[in-house]
């Protein structure tokens, strides 16, 4: 970008937004030429792991929204998950002056922006629902719900001399109205040879299902593109309200999403793709980058890029780059503070659990952050074995329940605390209020709720009892005596929220109570027992997709049963799948400083391999 461009660009941006000269000067020429990009001409921002694209997206949004003058159309941000909904959020909002509800404007989830613009106003004029007491909404419906009046929509299927149910909720049509199963069984099972006759079942009981006013998410998006297509006027009118959508993330995108957006495009909406295609790890959803950069090509979108990491220090986005099979020069800018960033160590049997310890020690040793650091691994199975301590199905009501709320509230929390926090929580309020009677995949939801209905309560229950933690009385730790109480003080007032409880709250409070032989123990306590089992956060590579992280010890599968999880899967050769590349990708852009990969004992061949991408055998 031309000086003189980008100096009277800062100026009008400081002027405009609460963006400091010196601070936008920091922008590199890329940043800025992506934020001075014209809104009319649609884009793709191919970003590297790094690169700084939330700040850019704020800015560019906060700025441009500054600069809207119309009142009855807007730009629309949407993202795919309610943690960077919320990010982006605030980044607009810390940039810009924006109202509390945006309006004209949205900055939100694609789900919600479908839910709130597309599917509730319209849907019932394609599916003909009548509504109840006048309102006509859909009712979403969670895949994995086991309400009792599921059953009403249940297809047998009779296959080999045996009967098959499957549930209304296991299956979706796509796009291109091509029946697909939920999850990689049931789509097996669906394409492997069942009757017409059943094919038109399937159909009639969706139908049916959807007539009543009941959804999926997978339906809504089939929906909405069925909407868009019967009724071109709405396309129009929504293409007239949302002429600008920016798209963050969007390797994340399904080809039915793609479908709506190119529908709003061929009626003038502007698109603007920012995001990374190497970083899509979501082929389960049916999320292929492939066709998401056959779109960007075909549709005309200006390329931009930003080529600057500013999260990794250079050994690391090297190794990045070559595991990726990248060949553009990515320049770090984060400071190399270990000799050899990038470490190979190779475990036995005998070792394979003493990892967790070694890189706890490791990390001591560099004096990196424990808590921004973490294990990694493809699947569950891999860091099942290091857990060592308590089972969580072990705790008391009352220690589920402070777990909970440590979990909630506790300091520099990531989504492991969350999802803790929600299965703690509901775990809990379903043995008080339900007698356990509650599906455990979905935080013990029980069958008087749908399963987002639960977890909104489990969140309002969480959000209102910051009076009980931290566990402190008058700036002494409490112990279990004396917080026992002013729980049950607390949990009287959420209980008429526990609707179609089983148990009163008379007779469930007598089961809230001390944890046997820990009366006069403090209850923070707890601490050490939260079911993260390691010193080291330890989780899967989806988990950590879009974090930063101070040190990362990424753990191969001891063989290549696993499904993209042995290290022999992150490798460029032979028929390789493209995805368990990706997987390992997302995993080794995720630290700063030090970058660990723990294998089983290499070949010759194998570790020369290793040592050529740039790894220090330890």
């Amino acid at each position: 970008m031309l000086k003189s461009k980008k100096y009277k660009l800062i100026y009008k941006i400081s002027t405009s937004l609460n963006c400091s000269i010196e601070d936008l000067f920091k922008l590199s020429d890329e940043q800025f030429e992506y934020i001075s990009h014209y809104l009319k001409h649609s884009s793709f921002l191919k970003a590297c792991p790094g690169s700084g694209k939330t700040e850019v997206i704020g800015i560019k949004s906060a700025y441009e929204i500054h600069k809207w003058k119309l009142t009855n159309a807007g730009i629309a941000v949407v993202t795919f998950t309610i943690s960077a909904a919320k990010e982006l959020n605030n980044r607009v909002r810390k940039f810009g002056v924006v109202s509390s509800d945006t309006f004209p404007h949205f900055i939100g989830t694609f789900d919600s922006w479908i839910h709130n613009y597309i599917l509730q106003p319209f849907c019932h004029y394609l599916t003909a629902y009548p509504g109840v007491g006048g309102d006509k909404s859909m009712r979403l419906i969670d895949e994995e719900s086991s309400a009792g009046f599921l059953s009403n929509y249940t297809t047998e299927i009779f296959k080999n001399g045996q009967k098959r149910p499957v549930k209304v909720t296991e299956y979706y049509y796509d796009y291109q109205r091509t029946l697909q199963g939920q999850n990689d069984k049931i789509d097996s099972f669906l394409k492997s040879g069942i009757s017409n006759n059943d094919r038109k079942n399937l159909l009639e009981n969706k139908k049916k299902f959807i007539k009543a006013g009941f959804v999926t998410y997978a339906d809504a998006e089939w929906l909405s593109i069925e909407l868009l297509n019967k009724y071109p006027v709405l396309v129009e009118k929504l293409s007239q309200r949302y002429p600008i959508i920016i798209v963050d993330e969007c390797q994340d995108l399904s080809n039915g999403q793609i479908s709506i957006l190119e529908l709003l495009r061929s009626k003038g909406t502007s698109l603007h793709f920012v995001g990374d295609l190497n970083q899509s790890i979501y082929e389960f959803r049916k999320v292929n980058p492939q066709d998401i950069d056959a779109y960007i090509q075909k549709s005309g979108f200006k390329i931009l890029q930003l080529t600057n990491n500013y999260r990794s220090c250079q050994p690391i986005v090297d190794v990045v780059e070559k595991i990726i099979g990248n060949p553009q020069s990515i320049k770090a800018h984060e400071i190399q503070v270990c000799l050899h960033p990038c470490l190979l160590w190779q475990y036995d049997n005998k070792i394979f659990s003493q990892l967790p310890q070694r890189f706890d020690a490791f990390l001591k040793a560099n004096r990196l952050e424990r808590k921004d650091s973490a294990i990694l691994a493809r699947g569950k199975t891999t860091i099942s074995s290091f857990q060592t301590q308590r089972d969580k199905y072990s705790f008391s009501k009352s220690e589920l329940l402070a777990l909970a709320f440590y979990c909630w509230y506790k300091p520099g929390r990531n989504g492991e605390d969350l999802n803790n926090a929600l299965f703690y929580i509901g775990r809990a309020l379903c043995l008080l209020a339900y007698n356990g009677q509650g599906n455990p995949r979905n935080q013990y939801c029980p069958e008087a709720f749908e399963h987002v209905e639960w977890r909104l309560i489990l969140k309002s229950v969480l959000e209102n009892g910051s009076t009980l933690y931290p566990f402190i009385d008058n700036g002494v730790d409490i112990t279990w005596t004396n917080w026992i109480p002013k729980l049950k003080v607390f949990l009287q007032t959420i209980w008429p929220q526990l609707v179609n409880y089983a148990v009163a709250w008379d007779d469930a409070k007598r089961r809230v109570m001390s944890p046997s032989g820990k009366a006069n123990n403090l209850v923070k306590g707890i601490y050490s027992q939260t079911g993260i089992h390691n010193p080291v956060r330890t989780t899967t590579i989806h988990s950590v997709k879009g974090e930063t992280l101070s040190a990362v010890l990424l753990v191969s599968h001891h063989n290549k049963q696993s499904n993209g999880g042995h290290f022999s899967h992150w490798l460029r050769e032979g028929n390789y799948d493209p995805e368990h590349i990706r997987f390992a990708y997302v995993a080794m852009s995720r630290p700063k400083h030090v970058l660990i990969v723990a294998t089983p004992k290499l070949s010759n061949a194998d570790l020369t391999k290793f040592k050529n991408l740039g790894y220090f055998p330890q």
